[in-house]
């Protein structure tokens, strides 16, 4: 669920000074000076609200992302391959569990237009917006709000995105992949909806989910195009075909055979493209009440192909569904829509989610990056590239690794952004580190099975039992509990067709038991039939205990006890999902390691030079905005797994995949207060070129930045050395292991970068 938490009258006891913002809608986000840190935005965030582009993942969603990790942290460590299923390349985890690596060469999107009807929802609000009712911009005082007359003809966004010469989403998907991947797709004509935008936009109260308006919206959709359809005279039949060639991927390898390419009833990739403004960039005429664009698997409450139930929106009556989709403004840029679709491939949100902003900036696209441009009147209209972690998890990047008990090694690092024979980055591998989680001990015994701690946990324990000649029957187990109270549970279910379909035992159980208790499950009413059985644990996407942990199982059959189990045995007949057996003592190792990639102002990373942006008339003219360049050179990355997000607020100095800032000291206004976070980026790589002049404006009151002299070596000997406490949410603390990183020739947009990196203990 979007927490969309009013920033009104905060205030408390101790605290300095009331905050009240609130500014008029804007077409695209404010920059990181205009955010103060206190008030909890991101770099996608309205001033007034807190917000996220992508929901909470889906338990399997989640799943996936996890697993992803897990193999590429695999990969990287040496402990695991890439092998070939099929069509497809994949990584077996431990666990048994596949995980599909890379993409295929090309991927197609399917694309509907949809405006709003004259019905007013519950919600209020005005009639549609329709297609193409967009007001042009006063150029005189806005240079940064995206227009074009074309906005109702299909034929503009099946150029901007499916367009063989950029650019357009083909053509940066290309680039940023090196060749590796692409996209195609056909944009559908437009389609009305039965409601107006409020119905499927607004928001719901603190701590309600959105499942209800954006299920609504998809389905929606998808039946306003099918029956667009059939009035064009074209039979289910037809339409089936039709939609077939959109489902060719197995996206979550539902039979589990490790070969991702066949279809799964799914459309591979949905993108709802809507009439109007949406949310993040003010909402028009229709404001709160506009969708906010977002990446998400569709709660439209159905459930999905017979065969892989997922749930999601089905498409009138071809048996295939949506599921995965993505949806943008008809006024957004090329930028919203690459970030979006990012997302669809599994890529997470890198900027600070919670309160403030980090130090991604613009040099990700999965961070603010998706808002750049190439200097003209619109902000968000051409993106720039991703950073290489991004590239890594996504099977595209190219790079040389080095290992600490290498004193000495050189690379040639090409273009980021740019097509040559040498390395896209070097990879330094860093010590693991192990984390300890000390857990409740077995009931009895050395194990016990344990369902896993964390959020979005979708976990499944079965067996079959047989109870062919019961009068009477039961299961018993001893359960510990801890779990978030109401939001998420432990429960046993019955199939009586092999797993095809799944029927609860008892009650759902949730909150924290004090301990293990003896739980029974009466069985009675499959007596005389062979049934499976599982134990299911699923948690939210926030807050969670340490989980749930069974021991001592028992299946008792006319009185008698006919089967025990207590872990001791190995796997004894169960099939794990997500659950393990442990002794209660679980040692997880960490994967870090730093990144370093050249970065130039080449391809699409052209924008890093004109695009990025501050609003410094804030106060007059909000929408007149003043450009600035990102520095070209090496820029590093610290990637430690040991925190699972980017949201430094959470852990001043610490993330997931941050970049390092060659020039630390907190940069300032001229009335001494500390410029934002997305600006104090701007001079990160490392080099040996002096950086620009820039000035920067606050209320249109000029403050310069002077040149400085390269810093051409990365030194991690001190944790602290790029990190400030007087700015603790920008740059990072970084691994203290002694390396050293030189940059001996900055190189060129079409000469290799040269770096060395050693190590002095």
């Amino acid at each position: 669920m979007r927490r969309r938490t009013r920033l009104l009258a905060t205030m408390t006891a101790a605290g300095a000074l009331t905050l009240g913002v609130v500014t008029p809608a804007q077409a695209s986000p404010p920059d990181g000076d205009q955010i103060p840190s206190a008030l909890g935005l991101s770099a996608t965030s309205k001033p007034n609200e807190v917000n996220r582009d992508n929901l909470p993942l889906t338990p399997e969603q989640q799943e996936l992302r996890n697993n992803r990790m897990a193999a590429m942290d695999a990969v990287v460590n040496g402990e695991a391959t890439v092998q070939q299923r099929g069509e497809s390349r994949g990584v077996l985890l431990p666990n048994g569990t596949w995980v599909q690596w890379g993409t295929p060469k090309t991927e197609k999107i399917w694309t509907l237009l949809v405006q709003f009807g004259d019905q007013i929802s519950e919600h209020g609000g005005t009639a549609g917006p329709r297609a193409g009712q967009l007001p042009e911009p006063d150029r005189s005082v806005d240079n940064s709000t995206a227009w074009s007359s074309e906005y109702q003809n299909r034929s503009y966004y099946q150029n901007m995105l499916f367009s063989k010469k950029g650019p357009s989403m083909t053509d940066f998907y290309l680039k940023q992949s090196s060749g590796r991947y692409t996209v195609d797709g056909t944009v559908e004509n437009w389609v009305t909806l039965p409601y107006n935008e409020s119905r499927y936009g607004y928001n719901p109260p603190p701590g309600q989910s959105d499942a209800d308006s954006y299920g609504t919206f998809v389905n929606d959709s998808m039946s306003a195009w099918y029956n667009a359809q059939v009035a064009a005279g074209k039979t289910p039949a037809q339409i089936k075909d039709y939609l077939k060639q959109f489902d060719i991927w197995d996206r979550y390898d539902y039979d589990a055979d490790g070969n991702f390419d066949e279809p799964d009833g799914y459309i591979d990739h949905v993108q709802l493209i809507h009439a109007g403004e949406g949310e993040e960039a003010g909402g028009g005429a229709q404001g709160d009440d506009a969708i906010w664009s977002h990446s998400w698997f569709s709660q439209g409450g159905g459930s999905g192909p017979s065969w892989n139930p997922l749930g999601g929106s089905p498409i009138g009556d071809t048996g295939l569904w949506a599921g995965d989709y993505t949806t943008e403004p008809e006024n957004g840029g090329l930028g919203v829509f690459a970030h979006e679709y990012g997302h669809d491939l599994g890529l997470p949100d890198l900027y600070e989610r919670r309160s403030g902003t980090n130090g991604t900036g613009y040099w990700t696209l999965m961070s603010s990056g998706s808002w750049l441009n190439m200097g003209g009147n619109a902000t968000g209209d051409i993106p720039g590239y991703m950073g290489p972690w991004e590239k890594l998890f996504l099977g595209w990047l190219d790079y040389d690794k080095v290992e600490l008990n290498e004193k000495f090694s050189a690379s040639l690092l090409g273009a980021a952004g740019g097509t040559s024979v040498f390395k896209e980055a070097t990879l330094v591998n860093l010590p693991s580190v192990d984390t300890v989680h000390e857990y409740t001990k077995p009931a009895s015994g050395s194990y016990e099975w344990f369902g896993g701690e964390g959020d979005q946990i979708n976990a499944s324990l079965a067996r079959e039992i047989d109870l062919t000649n019961a009068t009477t029957a039961s299961m018993s187990a001893k359960v510990r509990l801890d779990t978030e109270q109401d939001y998420d549970y432990f429960f046993a279910q019955a199939s009586v067709d092999n797993g095809g379909s799944w029927t609860q035992l008892g009650d759902k159980l949730s909150g924290d038991n004090g301990g293990f208790q003896n739980v029974t499950w009466d069985l009675s009413a499959y007596k005389g039939k062979k049934i499976k059985v599982r134990y299911r644990y699923t948690s939210d996407q926030n807050t969670h205990g340490t989980g749930v942990f069974l021991d001592d199982y028992a299946v008792t059959v006319n009185g008698s006890v006919a089967f025990t189990d207590g872990a001791e045995n190995g796997d004894n007949g169960w099939t794990a999902y997500n659950w393990k057996r442990t002794t209660g003592t679980e040692t997880e190792k960490k994967a870090r390691y730093y990144l370093v990639e050249n970065r130039r102002y080449v391809g699409y990373d052209k924008t890093l030079q004109v695009g990025p942006y501050q609003r410094g008339w804030a106060d007059t003219k909000y929408e007149w905005v003043n450009r600035y360049p990102y520095q070209d050179g090496a820029l590093i990355w610290y990637v430690d797994t040991t925190f699972a997000d980017n949201d430094v607020s959470r852990h001043n100095g610490h993330g997931w995949v941050l970049p390092i800032d060659a020039r630390p000291d907190a940069l300032k206004w001229s009335d001494g207060t500390l410029i934002g976070n997305a600006q104090q980026s701007f001079d990160a790589t490392f080099g040996n070129a002096k950086t620009d002049k820039i000035t920067w404006y606050k209320n249109g009151v000029p403050t310069v930045i002077k040149p400085s002299n390269g810093v051409n070596v990365f030194d991690d000997s001190d944790v602290n050395r790029y990190w400030r406490a007087d700015n603790p949410l920008h740059s990072t603390k970084v691994a203290g292991e002694g390396v050293k990183i030189r940059i001996l020739l900055d190189g060129s947009a079409n000469s290799p970068m040269l770096i060395t990196v050693t190590r002095s203990h």
